[in-house]
């Protein structure tokens, strides 16, 4: 008798287990339709005229404003900084730094000058 018992109490907990699995699962399916619905709903009420583009540009561009913002965090990057022509040494102090040569409503190309060990050196904005 005790096996028998035995026996009905785990195939009961296996049966509240699977019924479980399942609510779960059904629940899960209902959520992911909900969502996809609601993306679905989204897309087509937007703007019709606004399009995205995932092509590359081309060159990284930083503003002026960001190359200062760069050279106040200039100890922090670790790396020296070229912005035309001008040199801003890592090891100088930022209070030392001429900064009136950078102009803030211009656009500026990027390119990194990396070490043997893949580490940047010199950040060069032009």
């Amino acid at each position: 008798m005790n096996d028998t018992v035995e026996r009905s109490i785990i195939i009961m907990v296996e049966l509240f287990i699977f019924i479980t699995a399942c609510i779960f699962a059904i629940n899960g399916i209902n959520i992911q339709d909900a969502a996809v619905s609601a993306v679905h709903k989204s897309t087509t009420q937007d703007e019709k005229r606004l399009f995205t583009d995932l092509r590359d540009k081309g060159f990284e561009t930083y503003t002026g404003a960001e190359v200062l913002q760069s050279i106040y965090h200039i100890h922090e990057l670790n790396a020296d900084i070229r912005v035309n022509g001008y040199f801003f040494s890592k090891n100088e102090e930022i209070e030392n730094m001429n900064v009136s040569v950078i102009s803030l409503n211009r656009t500026y190309q990027v390119q990194y000058i990396r070490g043997s060990d893949g580490e940047v050196q010199t950040i060069v904005f032009s």
